[in-house]
């Protein structure tokens, strides 16, 4: 079997780990010496080196942030969602953001975990939490916070590269 039918194959069983379909695709882009094809590869299997050049497929808008507070006489709250509209204009779109840089494998990891009944997350800068610790909920610090990533948003990344893949394929396959 030729490695195109083998990639097109493998892009459409839910049992191939797109990690190593991304590895017979890097054979392919080198065979065909196509350079965007191999810089996508690359960055999809190493993770991308900057926000810059992340595709919008790994951009997220609307998420939630959520963290745990510590308040007088040992109350406190855990897990407690965290209103955007506490901070100025200027950090709230950093705040309602994800852009996901790691590599492709990182997410069918967190996405076999995510079903285990593990929470993912992209925690907060610590210098950001201590600027505005007191400033969310009254008479309470925020300790640790975070943003919360859907496992479906993974899953979906990691469709739309098999997708991808695919579309190239049957491209090239037409040509």
């Amino acid at each position: 079997m030729s490695l195109l039918r083998e990639i097109q194959n493998d892009a459409v069983n839910s049992n191939i780990k797109v990690s190593d379909l991304l590895r017979r695709c890097k054979v392919l882009a080198y065979r065909l010496g196509n350079e965007d094809f191999k810089t996508w590869v690359d960055s999809e299997l190493n993770g991308y080196e900057s926000l810059d050049g992340i595709p919008s497929y790994r951009i997220f808008n609307n998420v939630t942030s959520k963290g745990h507070f510590s308040g007088a006489f040992g109350s406190g709250l855990r897990n407690a969602d965290i209103p955007s509209n506490c901070f100025p204009k200027e950090f709230r779109k950093n705040l309602t953001t994800v852009s996901l840089t790691a590599p492709i494998a990182e997410f069918e990891s967190l996405v076999i975990n995510a079903k285990k009944g593990k929470l993912l997350q992209q925690p907060w800068d610590a210098n950001f939490v201590a600027m505005f610790s007191n400033k969310i909920y009254k008479n309470m610090v925020c300790v640790q916070a975070w943003k919360v990533i859907p496992s479906t948003k993974l899953e979906g990344i990691i469709d739309i590269v098999k997708t991808k893949i695919l579309n190239f394929v049957l491209e090239i396959e037409v040509i």
